[in-house]
């Protein structure tokens, strides 16, 4: 499915956070989120995925006014992937995965064999079969976020909105993650902080900063050197492999505080 904001706003205790963005996503898309922390990444996907209600705007989804769409039913057809993944209960896995199939579900009908079949298919995916019958508790914050992702996909979604799916994940399971997501072949609109994951996995780029949409583009557009130093205040060298054109940018370390002695720092 695809998405459309329009002219969003939000406003959270009197703040304006989100000034004004629009921004599409196109069945099959994987566009990415970027900017810096406090730009509003996380905000603007709360609007989409409805925690948050825009105090200006439309969000369209499948062509039609998210609005008019029952909170059950945009539950079926949307999938999120948040970047916080406590729990207040002592769930195992396959209890926490089985929970993506309740959306397709009458209230207080019981898991069927279907339902279990469905779970864990998405644990073989995410590479976590092993740990069925482990307390969500007791994994590692990377372990817990890839089976948040494995009750995305038993949700079975059309539509995947991610907010740093990362966290938490060494390199191999980072890579892992996005393929999974590219693989699916469904619209996904991910906030990211890795400019070479985005760079990588990213069909186009939306660039935040201070609540406001400053740039727009496909990842070669976007992520130039002089914009990378623009929004995020540090240099950098970009690189672009004429053959694949795949972008890798390589930071430069930051220069030492100027005035700030050991004495100053307590």
């Amino acid at each position: 499915m695809d998405l459309t904001l329009q002219n969003i706003e939000v406003t959270v205790e009197k703040k304006k956070i989100i000034k004004s963005i629009s921004l599409s996503v196109g069945k099959g898309d994987f566009v990415g989120i970027i900017g810096p922390n406090g730009g509003g990444k996380s905000t603007l996907l709360k609007a989409v995925y409805r925690v948050l209600k825009p105090s200006n705007g439309t969000i369209m989804f499948g062509g039609e006014n998210m609005q008019n769409i029952s909170l059950h039913t945009s539950a079926k057809q949307m999938g999120v992937v948040g970047q916080f993944n406590t729990v207040n209960f002592d769930f195992t896995v396959m209890e926490m995965v089985l929970m993506g199939r309740m959306p397709h579900k009458k209230v207080f009908n019981a898991d069927t064999q279907e339902d279990y079949k469905i779970a864990l298919q998405a644990l073989i995916q995410v590479g976590m079969q092993e740990a069925v019958n482990r307390q969500f508790v007791t994994l590692s914050g990377g372990e817990k976020q890839r089976i948040i992702l494995a009750r995305a996909l038993a949700q079975q979604p059309q539509f995947l909105v991610l907010d740093e799916p990362t966290n938490h994940l060494d390199i191999k399971y980072q890579l892992q993650l996005l393929s999974i997501v590219k693989s699916l072949g469904i619209g996904a609109l991910a906030a990211l902080h890795d400019l070479n994951l985005a760079a990588m996995y990213c069909t186009k780029l939306y660039v935040l900063k201070n609540g406001c949409l400053i740039a727009s583009g496909t990842p070669r557009e976007v992520l130039t050197k002089e914009r990378i130093r623009d929004i995020y205040e540090i240099d950098c060298d970009v690189n672009l492999d004429e053959q694949t054109g795949a972008l890798s940018i390589v930071y430069h370390p930051l220069l030492p505080l100027h005035g700030m002695r050991c004495k100053d720092a307590g």
